[in-house]
Formats: structure tokens, sequence, C-alpha cells
């Protein structure tokens, strides 16, 4: 028997069974005192007692059945509740999986997005890049055009001076060469080697026939830089003084023709006796 029933209906029973048992103590004091002929009465409430107990039997089993109807209709409903929580559940774990990837989705867009913003930049700046590269190649270029072209002028001119230096050389070396054969050249190392004779002032030491070879450099004006004696017979004493007559004598008069300007002339010192 469930205990719901027993708990709801402990009150009722006890009385029922104390009734019970007070009915069977008169019984059998009846039994005991009174005589034969009184039997039948008392089996008539025996008979009353049985059926009031079937009765009550049939009460309970009935409680019984409604209690276990109660119990499985209480059960229905707890696991229809429990269902219906199921499925609240699954409809809030259903929508919170819909709103984590609808988040998910918007990250996606979003890295997506930024990932082409970024795409787009890093295209933009390698664009920019290449163009200056290109701008600074082709600086590069005009400015590497432009030194070819000023070499080449650099050349033409260094050229042209060459060939014009060429030129005039070759016309100063006709000149001086004309110079040479008209006898110029030799009148003027003639002047030049009697200005130093004029200009020599004999030593004691120096003997008759005194003949040197002198190499004297000079500098445009005629200015002597230099003086050598090659051979010579007279002594150090008479080197020393025609050394000194070329400088006394410098600076040497022009040449007739400038062509026969020479750094280094050679002439022959032998004074007239």
């Amino acid at each position: 028997m469930p205990s719901s029933f027993i708990k709801e209906y402990a009150a009722g029973l006890s009385f029922s069974v104390a009734g019970h048992g007070l009915l069977f103590l008169l019984l059998g004091l009846n039994l005991i005192l009174m005589p034969d002929t009184a039997m039948q009465p008392v089996q008539l409430a025996i008979e009353a007692t049985v059926i009031d107990t079937s009765a009550l039997r049939a009460r309970q089993e009935e409680e019984r059945q409604r209690q276990q109807q109660l119990e499985r209709q209480r059960q229905q409903a707890e696991a229809e509740r429990l269902e219906q929580q199921q499925v609240e559940r699954r409809k809030q774990e259903q929508a919170r999986i819909a709103e984590q990837r609808k988040k998910e989705e918007v990250e996606l867009q979003r890295q997506a997005a930024e990932r082409n913003k970024q795409e787009a930049e890093r295209k933009q700046a390698e664009a920019a890049r290449r163009q200056q590269e290109e701008a600074r190649i082709a600086e590069q270029r005009k400015k590497e055009e432009a030194e070819r072209q000023r070499q080449e002028a650099e050349e033409a001119r260094r050229q042209a001076e060459m060939q014009a230096n060429l030129q005039s050389e070759l016309e100063a070396e006709e000149r001086r060469f004309a110079a040479v054969n008209s006898g110029q050249l030799a009148q003027y190392i003639g002047v030049i080697a009697a200005r130093v004779e004029r200009n020599w002032v004999q030593p004691a030491s120096a003997r008759p026939g005194v003949e040197c070879i002198v190499h004297v450099t000079q500098i445009p004006g005629g200015e002597v830089v230099n003086v050598r004696v090659g051979r010579c017979n007279g002594d150090a004493v008479v080197i020393r003084s025609i050394e000194a007559a070329v400088y006394r004598a410098s600076p040497f008069p022009p040449p007739p023709d400038p062509s026969l300007f020479d750094r280094n002339l050679r002439f022959t010192f032998k004074p007239e006796e």
C-alpha cells in the first residue's frame, strides 16, 4: 500500500481496528455468558462485520488504484515537464549555437574584410614602391644618359683639342723646320752664345782655346732656371765661371720665330781669343 494512502487514512484505520477489536471482545463475552439460543444474532453481527471489512478493503483497493492513477498522472506530468524542459534546453542550445555561428560568421566576414583591406594596402604599397623604383631607375638612366652625353661631349672636345693641339704642333714643327732650314735657329743660338760670352769673366786658370758644351733650361720669357756644363777642356773654376756667365745673361732674348723657342738649349761655349 502506498505510503500516501496510509498517511491519509491512518486515523480511520486505527479507529476501525479498535472498533473491531472491541467488537470481538464483546462477542467473546456473549459466547461465554449467553445461552445457545442467543448465538443466531451474534452470527448476524459477525456477518455484518465481515461485510463491512470487505467494503473497506474494496474502498482501500479503489483508493490504492486511485493513488496509483494519480502517481501515474504525476509521473506522466513530471515526464512531460522534463520533456518540455529538454525541448526548451534543446531550443536554447540551438539558439545559442545559431548565435555562436552567427558571431563566428560575422567574425569570419570581419577577418576576410581585414585580410582584403590588408591585401589592398599591400598591393597599393607595392604599386607605390614599384612606381618609386621605376622613377628612380628612370632618373638613374636619365643621369647616366646625361653623364654619357657629357663624357661623349668631353671626349669630343678633348679629341678636338688634341686634334687642334696636334695640328698646332704640326704647324709649329713645320714652322720650326722651315726656320731651322732657313738658318734662323743657328742664328738664335749664336746670339745666345755671344750673350753668354759677353757676360763671362775669364778666370786666371783659363787656358787659350776654351771649348765647352753648355746645356741650358729656360722658361717662356727666356729666364734661365738651370745650367749644366758637359764636355769641357777647362778646369772646375772655368766651368763655374761659364755657369755664372749664363745666369748673368738671363733672360735670353726671344727667338725671331716663336716656333724656335725650346726649353732645353744646347750650344758650344767657345770664346774668341
